[in-house]
């Protein structure tokens, strides 16, 4: 990924065009993120607004609850507007950040209000894969991996169709209603199914999609944390097979990329 540093220079000014990337959590905001940000005309941080902290680029968060969280809180509309307003080097024609549903609403109405911002919203079909993903970053704390570990991968995780079942359910409506909002907005926008993002020609459409060329040098930094059969991820895979072959999504079940 091309660095950071590289995109410093003496001529700065805000970005002339602005997007945010929504979604849920485990649907691949994160890795588009770091994707988009490998172009040297873009610039994309990270949750903005995340209850808990600021989190940037790199994934560090300022935790600073009363320094920073709290004035956030406060000013949440002020603080968006700053987040658009910081300089950037000449060339980044597009700045943004990653907000995730469930965010801050003060925020997200000002987003609503300003149909000049592009969306672009992420989101996983494969719900079971979505669920496994979050209860294994939760357990272990790592939400984004950078270097292939194969241990952390291979660890599987204990979970009942039961812990599974409201949380997959609960996802798929946020989503269902977040699509049905988008598709009445103004904004330019684009919906993306988490695997689109591995498809090979993504770049080029995502590109396209910002008015801005290819570059060969994007890629993001990202490793896949997780067995890519859905099943193998879990110490007792008898009763999630049954669960989810009765409902009908035995498709979860297998290979996901």
């Amino acid at each position: 990924m091309r660095s950071i540093l590289s995109k410093l220079g003496s001529s700065r000014r805000p970005a002339p065009h602005r997007f945010v990337i929504l979604g849920l959590p485990r649907s691949g905001t994160t890795y588009l993120m770091t994707l988009l940000n490998a172009h040297p005309q873009i610039f994309c941080t990270g949750e903005q607004f995340n209850p808990k902290a600021v989190v940037g680029l790199s994934g560090d968060r300022d935790e600073s609850f009363e320094r920073v969280v709290a004035d956030r809180d406060a000013n949440p509309v002020t603080f968006l507007e700053e987040i658009f307003q910081r300089p950037q080097p000449a060339r980044v024609d597009w700045t943004g950040f990653k907000f995730m549903l469930g965010h801050n609403i003060a925020a997200f109405r000002a987003l609503e209000a300003d149909p000049d911002i592009t969306l672009i919203h992420v989101w996983r079909e494969n719900r079971l894969a979505q669920v496994t993903s979050l209860i294994k970053a939760v357990q272990s704390q790592k939400w984004v991996q950078s270097k292939e570990d194969h241990e952390h991968v291979a660890r599987k995780i204990d979970a009942t169709p039961r812990q599974i079942s409201q949380r997959w359910h609960e996802n798929a409506m946020t989503d269902y209603l977040f699509t049905s909002w988008l598709a009445h907005q103004p904004h330019r926008h684009i919906s993306l199914e988490y695997r689109e993002l591995f498809a090979p020609e993504f770049n080029d459409r995502i590109c396209d999609f910002l008015g801005v060329e290819s570059d060969p040098a994007m890629q993001s930094p990202l490793v896949k944390q997780g067995i890519n059969t859905i099943l193998d991820r879990f110490e007792e895979p008898r009763a999630i097979k049954h669960y989810f072959t009765t409902i009908g999504h035995e498709r979860w079940l297998e290979d996901e990329l």
